[in-house]
């Protein structure tokens, strides 16, 4: 996938989780904000080119490879 791509697509799994997070709260702030505090940070490094490759487990698996 390419760069632009795959910032779009963690933007767009950032959205979607914070809006999960936001309708159905499981009443662990912590770990709810410490995931989209790395979700961030992954948006950061893919599109600084400091991350090749990255996989998420939610909602579904998925392995991604970021080509320039």
């Amino acid at each position: 996938m390419g760069r632009g791509s795959a910032v779009t697509y963690l933007i767009a799994r950032r959205r979607a989780w914070f809006a999960t997070i936001t309708a159905t709260p499981s009443g662990n702030v912590e770990l709810e904000s410490r995931q989209l505090e790395l979700l961030e940070r992954l948006i950061l490094d893919v599109r600084a080119g400091r991350v090749r490759s990255f996989e998420l487990t939610q909602p579904k698996p998925v392995s991604v490879v970021v080509t320039d």
